[in-house]
């Protein structure tokens, strides 16, 4: 039989007429005119071959077809309802639901506090799941539904068309040394710098960075002493030697007011342009109420964030642009 040709409110006739055993109930069952519902009949009784109802004194009685059919022409019916049903409503305060970020390290460093606090005042049972962000793809994890919502640095890769994404806050690089740094002090030339000991961060352990592309520009090549995978253990590493690294200065603060480091600021030939961190999802989740509540708390989470780097620009100069906005995330 071909489905396509299938009125689907045959089913749901069917259904009525089956349970209510009347033309007229199942014609109110489902609001339909006793005429219309005597005329659906009919197309029932040719289309299944069999008379379904039939008059038994003053009352109707199904034929052994139509009873073998009451279970399965109801199962169907609640499938439908099921399938077509409009979104599951989302409240926060209750849901017990899991929701899954992806998130590099940095993005986990400074953001979850801010959205953990968010969390345990407007959604105290809901459970966040952290995936790091690597291999596969970002990108390649929110289309398989391994993820709601990632965020990192995406702002360069091509992504599907069915991927959404908006920026959510900047951060620039800062250099950091141990406070009686012998050398790492006020403004550094190029050549000063470049002869520092440097700790270098890569996480897939690959040498060089965005510091030494920048170097290479200038015709020069600095002296990494140390590359390590994760940021964390550089400030401990650097306040207890005469290595430096330039780091984001997010991570940079927080270090700062816990170890005995201070910053200085790269040679301006550098020219390290800021980092923008992205939040990306996929296209099937952008209606969900949940993963909507989510991408709304991370641009909450994020604002602080957002506004310290406008506020570290009107330091800088007179007439400063903008901190950056985050676009709206539903």
């Amino acid at each position: 039989m071909n489905l396509a040709g299938i009125d689907v409110n045959l089913v749901v006739a069917l259904d009525a007429l089956l349970q209510e055993r009347s033309v007229t109930e199942a014609a109110k069952r489902i609001g339909l005119s006793q005429p219309a519902m005597s005329h659906t009949l009919a197309r029932l009784r040719e289309t299944l071959g069999d008379p379904l109802l039939v008059r038994v004194g003053r009352t109707m009685a199904l034929t052994p077809r139509a009873e073998a059919l009451v279970p399965r022409a109801r199962a169907v019916v609640e499938e439908l309802e099921t399938l077509l049903a409009p979104l599951p409503s989302f409240d926060p305060k209750t849901s017990r639901r899991t929701l899954k970020l992806g998130a590099t390290d940095y993005v986990q460093f400074v953001l979850l506090p801010a959205l953990e606090e968010i969390l345990s005042r407007e959604a105290p049972n809901l459970t966040l799941h952290i995936l790091p962000i690597g291999v596969p793809p970002a990108a390649d994890s929110l289309c398989e539904g391994e993820m709601d919502v990632a965020v990192g640095r995406f702002e360069h890769e091509s992504l599907p068309l069915d991927v959404r994404r908006v920026p959510l806050f900047q951060d620039t690089f800062v250099g950091v040394a141990r406070a009686d740094h012998p050398r790492a002090r006020g403004k550094l030339d190029l050549a000063t710098y470049a002869e520092l000991s440097h700790v270098l961060v890569s996480p897939r352990g690959t040498p060089g960075g965005i510091v030494d592309g920048a170097l290479a520009k200038q015709g020069l090549v600095r002296r990494v002493a140390l590359t390590v995978p994760h940021f964390l253990v550089v400030p401990h590493i650097v306040a207890t030697s005469n290595h430096v690294t330039t780091m984001l200065a997010h991570v940079a603060a927080t270090f700062t007011a816990l170890l005995p480091l201070t910053t200085f600021e790269p040679p301006p030939e550098l020219d390290l342009t800021p980092v923008t961190m992205t939040m990306m999802w996929h296209e099937r989740t952008h209606e969900d109420p949940g993963a909507r509540w989510l991408r709304d708390a991370l641009v909450r989470a994020a604002r602080p964030l957002a506004h310290a780097r406008g506020a570290e620009r009107e330091k800088k100069a007179p007439s400063p642009k903008p901190p950056l906005a985050p676009e709206h995330a539903s």
